[in-house]
C-alpha cells in the first residue's frame, strides 16, 4: 500500500487531505449504530482507522474505542495528535485484540485493498470475531466501477505546495478490481505516480461474506446508501490473542 500511493508514504498528507471529513463521517456512523445497534453501546472498534480522525470524533459518543490499521505511519500520526485514543498497527485479516465491541467499523478504502477472497473472508472473521451478539458492522467501500478510461485533472493545494492531480480509472479483466492511476504534478518538488488497486464489492458481496461470518445485512430504506449495516447473529469465534504493535 505504501508503494502503490503517494498519500500511504506521507500520512501527514493523508491527514491533511481526507481528515476533514471526520466530523461527517462520524456522524453518520452513530446516526446508524443507533438506529439498529445496541441501545446504549459504548463500544466501538474502528478497523483500518487511518490517522485516527474518525476515531477521535467517534470516542466523543462511544468511552471505550480502539483502532487499528495496517500501516505504523498512520499510527504514529494518531499517537501523536490523538494520544488519548487506542490504537494499534495490525492486519484486519489476522488481528485479535481479545476482546468484542457492540459497533464495529470499516470504513474509507481499507477493505478494498483486500482483492482475494480469501482475504475478505478473514477481514469479515475479524468483524466478527471483535463484535458481540446483537451487535452492528458498519462498512464503507468501493461498491461499483465509476467511469473508466476517462483521465480527470484537478488543482490542489496541500502543505502550502500547489500539484496537478490527474486521475484515471481502468478495470483489471480478469478481476472485480479497479485501477487506480494518480499522477501529482508539483510545482516545487519531483513528480509522483500512484498505481492503485481496489476491489469492487457488491452489496450482495458484501452480504455473501458478511452472512458466511455471522452477520445478517440491514436494509434501511431511508438511510445514506454509502455504508453498508448489518447486525450480528452470534457469539461467533472470539479467539484469544493481543494486538499486533
Amino acid at each position: 500500500m505504501e508503494e502503490a500511493s503517494l498519500l500511504y508514504r506521507e500520512p501527514a498528507l493523508y491527514a491533511e487531505m481526507a481528515d476533514a471529513e471526520a466530523v461527517d463521517t462520524a456522524a453518520a456512523i452513530v446516526a446508524l449504530a443507533d438506529r439498529h445497534g445496541p441501545a446504549g453501546a459504548d463500544s466501538l472498534l474502528d478497523v483500518g482507522c487511518g490517522t485516527g480522525a474518525v476515531l477521535e470524533q467517534l470516542a466523543c459518543k462511544y468511552s471505550k474505542s480502539a483502532g487499528v490499521d495496517l500501516l505504523p505511519g498512520m499510527i504514529e500520526i494518531s499517537r501523536e495528535r490523538r494520544p488519548q485514543l487506542e490504537t494499534y498497527v495490525g492486519d484486519m485479516r489476522t488481528i485479535r485484540l481479545g476482546r468484542s465491541f457492540e459497533v464495529v467499523t470499516c470504513i474509507g478504502n481499507a477493505l478494498a485493498y483486500l482483492t482475494a477472497p480469501d482475504d475478505i473472508e478473514a477481514a469479515f472473521a475479524t468483524f466478527a470475531g471483535h463484535c458481540v451478539p446483537g451487535g452492528v458492522l458498519v462498512i464503507r467501500t468501493l461498491t461499483a466501477f465509476p467511469p473508466l478510461d476517462r483521465s480527470r485533472t484537478s488543482r490542489t493545494r496541500v502543505s502550502g505546495r500547489s500539484a496537478n492531480v490527474t486521475t484515471t480509472y481502468t478495470r483489471d479483466p480478469a478481476a472485480e478490481v479497479l485501477i487506480l492511476t494518480r499522477h501529482w504534478d508539483f510545482e516545487d518538488r519531483e513528480p509522483a505516480t500512484d498505481v492503485i488497486r481496489r476491489r469492487v464489492l457488491t452489496i450482495g458481496e458484501q452480504e455473501s461474506f458478511a452472512a458466511a461470518a455471522g452477520f445478517t445485512l440491514v436494509r434501511p430504506r431511508d438511510e445514506d446508501e454509502d455504508m453498508t449495516i448489518f447486525i450480528r447473529d452470534d457469539a461467533g469465534d472470539l479467539r484469544s490473542g493481543v494486538a499486533d504493535d
